[in-house]
């Protein structure tokens, strides 16, 4: 499958989300489709991703002022002394509104670095950059971002929505197979949930859905993120 758009409307912002492989290594070309401009941008990379996927990302913008921040995303960092790390070095670099914030990684990489980006300076660009396929089927859409707190899960964040999302389904074949498993849950989930037809190609295609084979992979998560943004 070719490279797939989907452009999601909420009552505030409009954003796109780019659907197939290994579209990440065109960054820069996806930033201009998009009319996206910044001079700096702070990347927040969860360290479970390839260093060789963020080299190619980062060759892509190397127009740009980059700073990195690597990041140990599970849910005990999911707090706001890593939102406090990441509003540091944005400071410490002056950034400003004009300059973005991007996120590659999992649900709690975008979580934490969109909650980060909604409160700085009152908003700053954000990109989100989903690398499992959970995320990519759900917390890429919608823009809830939260932190953890000793009372609870997520009672802390804000809906803020990013200003483009990439979905690359090449960061899907270094998961672990649980990992792939949970994603495959929520794609089922939407299909029973609303689309009859969709659920139907699922049973008649789920095995190389979850062995990731392409086309099928990109169309499965192009139709489960169809259905989410419907309740944008």
């Amino acid at each position: 499958m070719k490279l797939v758009k989907l452009q999601i409307n909420t009552r505030n912002q409009k954003y796109p989300i780019f659907i197939g492989k290994n579209i990440s290594n065109n960054f820069n070309k996806l930033l201009k489709e998009s009319s996206i401009n910044f001079n700096q941008c702070l990347i927040v990379i969860d360290n479970n991703v390839p260093k060789k996927k963020i080299n190619k990302i980062l060759n892509s913008l190397s127009s740009k002022k980059i700073v990195t921040y690597f990041f140990d995303a599970n849910e005990k960092n999911k707090n706001q002394t890593s939102v406090d790390k990441i509003l540091s070095i944005l400071l410490s670099k002056n950034f400003n509104r004009n300059d973005c914030l991007i996120a590659i990684g999992g649900g709690i990489t975008g979580d934490v670095s969109g909650f980060a980006a909604s409160i700085f300076k009152r908003g700053i660009k954000f990109i989100n950059i989903p690398t499992t396929l959970l995320s990519q089927v759900d917390s890429s859409i919608g823009g809830k971002t939260g932190i953890n707190t000793k009372y609870g899960k997520n009672l802390i964040g804000a809906f803020y929505q990013p200003c483009l999302v990439i979905s690359d389904i090449d960061f899907l074949y270094t998961l672990p197979k649980r990992e792939v498993i949970c994603g495959y849950g929520e794609i089922l989930k939407h299909s029973l949930i609303a689309d009859k037809n969709f659920f139907t190609f699922l049973n008649k295609y789920g095995d190389e859905v979850l062995k990731l084979k392409s086309p099928l992979i990109e169309k499965a998560i192009y139709k489960s993120c169809s259905i989410k943004k419907k309740n944008c």
